[in-house]
């Protein structure tokens, strides 16, 4: 069982690496986390706006893996696991937490509150 969870862990690392292709000067990356309503959604893409009422507004990309496309970002709705279409829509309040590589800012985890705004 052991080295199943350790395939399961190497596995994840590779496919995040090989996404988000993280070079020497990234190496040293820190998740942010940040607090808003999500305003707008492109579920084929994987991404959504993130904003407050009067602020600027970011889009966030949530990693997939190639294989099943499945998320390999943590996705949860009211604090359980969910899928990205459940989970991320507009009107929901959502708590992120990303990582910066270049100009993309990738998910680690999305939380989202199921009431609206």
């Amino acid at each position: 069982m052991s080295h199943a969870i350790r395939w399961f862990a190497v596995m994840f690392v590779c496919a995040f690496v090989d996404v988000v292709a993280v070079d020497a000067d990234d190496a040293k990356l820190k998740p942010e986390m940040t607090v808003g309503f999500i305003h707008a959604v492109d579920a084929s893409a994987k991404t959504f706006v993130l904003g407050g009422k009067n602020e600027s507004q970011t889009t966030f990309k949530v990693l997939v893996k190639a294989a099943g496309n499945r998320e390999a970002a943590h996705v949860l709705l009211d604090g359980k696991r969910t899928t990205f279409e459940e989970a991320i829509q507009s009107k929901r309040k959502a708590t992120v937490t990303f990582v910066k590589t270049g100009d993309d800012l990738w998910v680690w985890k999305v939380d989202v509150a199921s009431g609206s705004k």
